[in-house]
């Protein structure tokens, strides 16, 4: 009976893992090393999604939408102006930002061109190695933290503090869908509702 109750305890607790999840024997580590390989060929990508971004005693919340083909990126802002939103359109060469009613700023970075229009000091090329749970590859890493399963936890790099609360399967692969990125001067939280390809 005790064989029994023992066979049936596992046979709970393993169903209780996620399908998406599979069982290997490699470390943590191990898995790290596949899994940056594995994202850094996704490099045509789309999510979409909400965020709360902090500086200062002034806070933002905004849906995103995020579209990256290569090195040109897509970025739609809804609500956290009173113009109603904001796309940040460009490439590694130029960037360019529209606000609803029209108007429009550019510059040669997204640093830069939010940093004069905005006053955001928001790390976009670092993000958009961070949101897919990768370190930016332009910045040594300080520290990092993996889970079990060989995903990034927490990861510390260039004054800022990253951390993965959550991951969802996309296109083969595991990515981010709840991410918090803390630095003295800016807090930006994300939750991602959906990974896909982009149209």
């Amino acid at each position: 009976m005790r064989l029994v109750w023992l066979a049936g305890l596992s046979l709970l607790l393993t169903a209780c893992a996620p399908l998406w999840q599979p069982k290997t024997t490699e470390s943590p580590e191990q898995r790290w090393q596949m899994q940056q390989t594995e994202i850094a060929s996704l490099k045509d990508w789309r999510f979409r999604g909400r965020t709360a971004i902090t500086q200062g005693r002034e806070g933002w919340n905004a849906g995103i939408s995020w579209q990256q083909q290569g090195e040109d990126f897509d970025i739609k802002l809804s609500g956290p102006f009173s113009q109603g939103g904001a796309e940040l359109v460009g490439d590694d060469e130029q960037v360019t930002l529209t606000l609803d009613d029209g108007e429009q700023y550019s510059a040669q970075t997204p640093e830069q061109l939010l940093a004069k229009t905005l006053g955001w000091l928001l790390p976009v090329s670092a993000l958009r190695d961070w949101v897919r749970g990768v370190p930016y590859q332009e910045v040594a890493v300080d520290e990092y933290e993996l889970d079990e399963n060989g995903r990034l936890k927490t990861l510390q790099q260039a004054g800022w503090q990253i951390e993965y609360l959550r991951y969802v399967p996309f296109d083969g692969m595991v990515v981010p869908a709840k991410i918090f990125i803390k630095h003295p001067d800016l807090n930006i939280r994300l939750i991602i509702a959906d990974w896909s390809r982009p149209e």
